[in-house]
């Protein structure tokens, strides 16, 4: 979730602690039925059912983000658009390059047509966190889909980019 979305769910829970304390402060819950503090209660619930709600959302329209559908010449990202491969041993770096530049935006890019592109893997991460320091390798972890029209698609995981290298060759 953003920030302005934690700052938002953190001040609907501030007023609400503060308008159930300013309710026993007053002394309604001597004089009033308990519904309030029920109402509140219930309220308190909803705030927190909300952000995990959202949080899960956000975190599967980013796995959704993170998919790249390579062919022989050009691999495609909704948030890149159509990128051009110098040849398919670069598609690895290529790919590695968009995740770590990615920013999670609403402006996405329509999926080429079938005539212009010719999707022969779809690389789906589950997991990207870019190298920490000189040399390191990030951690990437996902799945490769390789597109067989004939014999049905066939699924490979992958947990480093090696590996994700040798399921793309």
């Amino acid at each position: 979730m953003k920030k302005s979305n934690w700052i938002g769910l953190a001040i609907a829970v501030l007023i609400d602690v503060f308008l159930l304390w300013l309710w026993f402060f007053l002394g309604f819950n001597r004089v009033d039925s308990p519904l309030d503090l029920v109402i509140s209660i219930i309220w308190l619930v909803a705030i927190v059912a909300v952000a995990a709600a959202v949080n899960r959302l956000e975190r599967q329209r980013e796995k959704r983000l993170r998919t790249i559908y390579v062919s022989s010449t050009a691999i495609f990202n909704k948030e890149r658009g159509l990128v051009s491969l110098g040849s398919a041993a670069a598609a690895p770096s290529v790919m590695e390059r968009i995740l770590r530049d990615m920013e999670y935006g609403f402006d996405l890019k329509e999926l080429p047509k079938p005539e212009e592109f010719n999707c022969r893997y779809v690389v789906q991460t589950d997991e990207y966190k870019a190298a920490g320091g000189e040399g390191g390798e990030p951690t990437w972890k996902g799945t490769v889909v390789a597109i067989d029209r004939a014999a049905g698609n066939r699924e490979m995981p992958f947990s480093s980019r090696d590996e994700l290298a040798a399921a793309l060759s």
